[in-house]
């Protein structure tokens, strides 16, 4: 390489160790470590915009634009914040922000009944293979005599 390059060794605040490579040979290793964890607070701020405020294209390419468009998303965050606990709404803020959008013409009591009524249908979760259970039937066919239907060749998919 044409320029020099220098190696900046940190810790970071979990002790991980973190090496970064500068081409600027006259700023101080100190300085370079703390410019790298303020852009990375930046980059984890976006992240946290990107996820909490759903807020995944920026329309406007002016400041004005940009900041106006962050505001809104924030304000919005905020009062669905506020009307999820206001309500007692126990699933997730973009479940409240999805019902909210869905119901923005009707009355706020069919909102909050629709919020708060209980699923039409329940998930016990993934089942789990009864394989214990599956074994014991089999082996009581088997030990009374029941397994003539083993013998039997005939496929019929209808059973």
């Amino acid at each position: 390489m044409k320029t020099p390059l220098q190696l900046v060794e940190t810790v970071d605040s979990e002790g991980n160790k973190i090496s970064i490579i500068c081409n600027d040979a006259k700023v101080k290793a100190e300085e370079i470590s703390d410019l790298y964890r303020n852009r990375w607070q930046i980059e984890l701020f976006f992240k946290w915009i990107k996820q909490h405020l759903v807020l995944k294209t920026l329309y406007g390419k002016g400041k004005n634009a940009v900041y106006n468009q962050v505001y809104i998303a924030m304000i919005t965050y905020c009062l669905t914040l506020l009307m999820k606990k206001k309500v007692g709404y126990k699933g997730t803020l973009l479940e409240m922000l999805n019902g909210m959008s869905d119901y923005w013409s009707k009355p706020m009591v069919e909102l909050i009944s629709e919020l708060c009524k209980e699923p039409e249908r329940s998930s016990h979760g993934r089942r789990r293979p009864e394989h214990q259970r599956i074994f014991e039937e089999t082996l009581a066919q088997y030990e009374f005599g029941d397994i003539f239907h083993l013998e039997d060749l005939t496929y019929d998919p209808i059973i």
